[in-house]
């Protein structure tokens, strides 16, 4: 069954709740009417006004609500850089909480997360929000470079495990998120355990990874836009330095938990074309003609389009077929950069499933 099939059978089975508000109106008691002194006779007392003409104090204000949530922002996680901060959400109640490290998408920047982190965190999770930087910001992408970035989110993580106890948190469960180019990030950091840049501030060791939650990777680098062709033809490398493939064996015990938004909305500029003549965009990224094989297992090639759905169909199948616990779930009424109405359950409920909390 295909992602897209799996969002309407997710969808149809929704139950659509309506919640009528109403209210009550009540009549305000008439004051009573005052009273004078009677005629010719001034040291009569006049009549004291009622209750409700007497009360001119300011009400009550009202009291403003606990938060569930406190921030700590723009803290420093690694040495070399002082654009290399993270920000913790973390539960107001009493731990101690699963710790969740949450990987933007490049460009997007860590404050794009802060409601999903927000919400998480009020969850009952301590949500680490790094800012890791954009391989593109230096121009083309290297394989030095992305290897460089790994280390970056491989840090975050040992800085979050170093000091998750002051937020509540427990290190012993520890989950990676990202959203996609983070999430493929996030793969990285969960498959292939890369070692922290040397000038990290964590003494902690990046250690296990329980889960991992993806948002939407780009698992074999097809964006057309990017210009991924022309820097791959230049350094096939690049491809192991950004996607998990080479790593995933080796942790078939690690739990996967894949998000697809009902409307992805990313046009890839692919078409299906022929993945198999030799110089496809496809073949240049899978030679052993693996990928492509569960592609077509899948029906990714049946409508002639490349998209999103078929990317997160492939890492599933491969995950599934080598006996990782992973799921696929459709977040419906919303986008690849946006999480909407019915979504924010779905979203929500993988951090729960990762936590063995569902």
């Amino acid at each position: 069954m295909n992602a897209r099939s799996t969002a309407r059978r997710l969808l149809a089975g929704l139950a659509s709740l309506a919640v009528v508000g109403g209210c009550a109106a009540g009549a305000s008691p008439s004051p009573a009417p005052a009273s004078s002194s009677p005629a010719g006779n001034p040291s009569a007392a006049v009549a004291t006004p009622s209750p409700t003409a007497m009360a001119t104090t300011a009400p009550t204000p009202t009291p403003r609500p606990t938060p569930t949530v406190t921030v700590s922002n723009d803290i420093a996680y690694e040495s070399a850089s002082p654009l290399l901060v993270l920000t913790v959400y973390a539960p107001a109640r009493a731990g101690p909480w699963p710790v969740v490290v949450m990987l933007h998408a490049p460009g997007l920047g860590k404050e794009w997360l802060s409601e999903h982190a927000h919400k998480v965190a009020d969850l009952g999770f301590v949500v680490f929000v790094p800012t890791w930087g954009d391989p593109f910001d230096v121009g083309a992408p290297t394989y030095e470079g992305l290897l460089a970035v790994d280390a970056r989110a491989a840090c975050a993580v040992a800085f979050a495990r170093t000091h998750a106890a002051e937020y509540g948190g427990d290190p012993a469960t520890t989950i990676v998120f990202g959203h996609s180019g983070g999430a493929g990030l996030g793969a990285m950091v969960a498959f292939a355990r890369p070692e922290p840049t040397a000038s990290c501030l964590a003494t902690a060791p990046l250690g296990g990874i329980d889960a991992l939650i993806t948002w939407e990777g780009d698992w074999i680098l097809s964006h057309k836009d990017i210009g991924w062709d022309r820097f791959l033809a230049a350094d096939p490398r690049l491809l192991d330095a950004a996607t998990p493939w080479k790593h995933l064996a080796e942790h078939k015990e690690l739990k996967v938990v894949m998000l697809v938004s009902e409307h992805p909305g990313i046009d890839l500029g692919r078409k299906g074309s022929d993945p198999w003549a030799a110089d496809s965009w496809l073949a240049v990224r899978d030679p052993s003609g693996d990928l492509r094989r569960q592609l077509k297992t899948n029906g990714a090639f049946d409508d002639g389009e490349f998209d999103a759905v078929d990317l997160q169909q492939l890492l599933f199948s491969v995950l599934k077929a080598q006996g990782n616990p992973v799921s696929l779930d459709v977040m419906p009424d919303s986008e690849h950069e946006y999480v909407r109405g019915g979504g924010w359950d779905v979203f929500l409920a993988a951090f729960e499933k990762a936590a063995g909390r569902d």
